[in-house]
């Protein structure tokens, strides 16, 4: 029978391999975590450093594997391919991803002792995007804490990692005796669900996530675990107590957010936010409300200054397709040297094979914390070390990618150098003059015929990816806009939007291309489509506006930036209307 996490100790799997020793074609470096369930190494391979994962050929191993495979386009874990190791009696999986560096969100807080503000901004509002990502995916990650969340060092931006405890459906049941994740951020369903059946629960529900990012607030907040440590009445803590609340416990928690926060943990699902979408409004709106107050470090002491924002990004040509972007391919090169033979597999049980290359990969990057850098937060608000995070990687810039670009991607880098060399800081930021109001106006002739082909309402909401911002670029980042044509294609897979069936997007195809024109304003950003292409199809008519969902006025928020070049969400909703808004000047 398979034991569960938290009945062994975390002892290493007897892997300590030396630097120098070669695995899958890489060369070890340096070991930089270890435990129960796989080790992790820094390695070096064709003059690039990667991270790679160990993790035994077992039941337990393939279904990682399954749930990188599931998340690899979404800003998750991200993997170049994965083998079998060694190579004549294979007793390892090895996954390869990209090495970048990162600390746990945790020792982020410490460190830079952020406000009200910055944490819902920077944090939590991301982490919630994921997370709805994820779950319309199918998955659930089933261990949300600080430890598993990175802040990337270079911008800020958290990202989720070791998807070692995932669920999804049709995954192979492993016999366990207790649910996987941390015990102390269990929600009361699965510690119910661990006390009535021995074995291995559903693969998830998406509330388990959120109750966990739930701990995870209150930890952030006050420094402290809602329910204690797993070394008191925790199960029962869970169940039945009530935590103090975090604004209670520390006074400059805005009692807006410590109520929002305690929604979370409310012990009946019904009582707390239905889903992703639903808590990103909650957030939005608290935001909506904040006053000087959310300004001022959660706690005294001193602060290390956030990471400084993302340079301006230098303007491209606009690009000549509007398909997402591809995976990129290999240099035959480079795939030839994968001596232990990296694959994406169509699906799992893994078996042994002859040597597979890749002819198509998703290229990510890697980050974890340090051993020494990592901390995590306890009932008696102590720091103890706890064990870094597993894995994690992000969508690559290009320019980093080892591979010889297209003449026509080398014209555009060329472009882009050139731009960046005249672009300094001061001179990227225009004070543009304010542009003229937009009177309302009628819909392009035949839109209305167009949306009840598409099935959708008289005012119907899409979520969209807004692509001419996003190729090479992170999903998970805010992106710098202007006023101008802009090109946006439909979600692959539909999010539970509050006031969206669920089946809605679902009538939308992959590959519809959605064109319109971005208007840039001091306050918000608008945006107005009036095209759309089916897959194989001719344009046709269409009458939609960008907005962020549950307000009454178009456009979306913006976060940061400047007034020429503001920064928002990469993704947004067009909503089906009758007729175009007004838009202000401001």
């Amino acid at each position: 029978m398979r034991i569960a996490r938290d009945d062994v100790p975390d002892e290493p799997l007897g892997l300590d391999l030396l630097p120098g020793a070669e695995v899958a074609g890489f060369i070890i470096e340096e070991r930089l975590a270890a435990g129960s369930f796989g080790a992790l190494y820094r390695a070096r391979r064709g003059g690039k450093r990667f991270a790679i994962k160990l993790v035994p050929r077992d039941a337990r191993g393939e279904r990682e594997v399954d749930a990188l495979r599931r998340v690899q386009e979404l800003p998750v874990v991200g993997f170049l391919g994965y083998g079998l190791w060694p190579e004549e009696k294979p007793r390892f999986i090895v996954l390869a991803l990209e090495l970048v560096e990162g600390v746990a969100l945790d020792t982020w807080a410490r460190e830079f002792n952020p406000s009200t503000s910055e944490l819902l901004t920077q944090v939590m509002l991301p982490l919630v995007s994921t997370l709805g990502l994820l779950h319309a995916a199918g998955v659930v990650h089933r261990d949300v804490k600080e430890a598993n969340i990175v802040m990337r060092q270079k911008d800020g931006h958290p990202v989720l990692v070791d998807f070692g405890a995932a669920g999804f459906e049709g995954a192979q049941r492993l016999t366990l005796r207790l649910p996987p994740g941390t015990p102390e951020y269990r929600s009361p369903e699965v510690v119910r669900f661990a006390r009535e059946w021995e074995g291995e629960p559903p693969p998830g529900r998406p509330g388990d996530d959120l109750w966990a990012l739930g701990v995870t607030l209150y930890a952030l907040l006050t420094r402290t675990l809602p329910f204690g440590d797993r070394h008191g009445s925790l199960a029962q803590a869970i169940l039945e107590d009530a935590p103090e609340p975090p604004h209670v416990r520390n006074p400059r928690v805005p009692a807006t957010v410590g109520e929002l926060c305690l929604r979370l943990l409310a012990k009946e699902p019904a009582e707390r936010p239905a889903d992703a979408s639903a808590l990103e409004l909650d957030l939005k709106t608290a935001l909506a409300g904040a006053d000087a107050a959310w300004d001022e470090p959660l706690f005294d002491g001193g602060r290390k200054p956030l990471p400084p924002a993302e340079p301006c990004l230098p303007l491209m040509p606009e690009p000549e397709s509007p398909l997402a972007p591809e995976p990129r391919r290999w240099p035959v090169a480079l795939a030839l040297s994968a001596l232990a033979a990296l694959f994406l597999a169509p699906a799992t049980p893994l078996q042994e094979s002859t040597v597979l290359f890749p002819t198509s990969l998703v290229v990510s990057r890697h980050e974890m914390a340090k051993v020494d850098m990592t901390g995590e937060v306890v009932s008696s608000a102590g720091l103890q070390k706890s064990p870094p995070p597993a894995l994690v990687a992000h969508a690559t810039n290009p320019a980093e990618i080892p591979m010889r670009p297209s003449p026509k991607n080398r014209r555009l880098m060329a472009t882009a150098a050139a731009t960046a060399a005249i672009c300094t800081a001061p001179a990227c930021v225009s004070t543009p003059k304010p542009a003229p109001p937009l009177p309302a106006e009628p819909c392009p002739a035949g839109s209305e015929k167009t949306r009840e082909r598409l099935g959708l309402g008289p005012t119907e909401d899409v979520k969209v990816w807004l692509m001419t911002y996003l190729r090479g670029k992170d999903f998970t980042s805010f992106i710098s806009v202007k006023s101008g044509p802009v090109v946006a294609e439909p979600k692959i897979l539909p999010l539970p939007i509050s006031n969206v069936p669920w089946n809605t997007q679902e009538l939308i195809p992959k590959r519809t291309i959605f064109k319109g024109q971005i208007y840039t304003r001091e306050n918000r950003v608008y945006g107005r489509f009036t095209e759309v292409t089916l897959p194989g199809e001719k344009p046709m008519p269409i009458c939609m506006e960008m907005d962020d969902g549950g307000l009454d006025e178009p456009g979306v928020e913006i976060y940061g930036g400047t007034r020429g070049n503001p920064k928002i969400s990469p993704s947004a909703l067009l909503r089906t209307m009758p007729e175009f808004r007004p838009i202000p000047s401001r």
